[in-house]
C-alpha cells in the first residue's frame, strides 16, 4: 500500500500532475469541485499515470478539502 499527499487544483485548463517528491504531488483537474467530480477526476488521473486500476486507488482523507491523502493498493 502506498500513500500520496496530494494538493488539488480544480477547474484547471488542462489536467496534469507535478510530482514534488515520491509521496507528494500537485494535481490539476478540469472538473469542478461539486458532487465529487473533481475527486473522481483526481483518482482517475493518478491511477492512469501510475498504471493501476482506479478501483485500487481511493481518497483516504480530505474528501472535501484541497489537501488529500490518496491510498494506492
Amino acid at each position: 500500500m502506498r500513500k500520496l499527499n496530494v494538493s488539488v487544483i480544480p477547474r484547471a485548463s488542462r489536467q496534469r500532475i507535478q510530482w514534488l517528491s515520491p509521496t507528494e504531488a500537485k494535481v490539476w483537474v478540469c472538473a469542478a469541485p461539486e458532487r465529487g467530480k473533481a475527486n473522481k477526476a483526481v483518482v482517475k488521473l493518478i491511477a492512469e499515470r501510475l498504471g493501476v486500476r482506479p478501483s485500487k486507488t481511493r481518497i483516504a482523507r480530505g474528501w472535501t478539502s484541497s489537501k488529500k491523502v490518496i491510498v494506492i493498493e
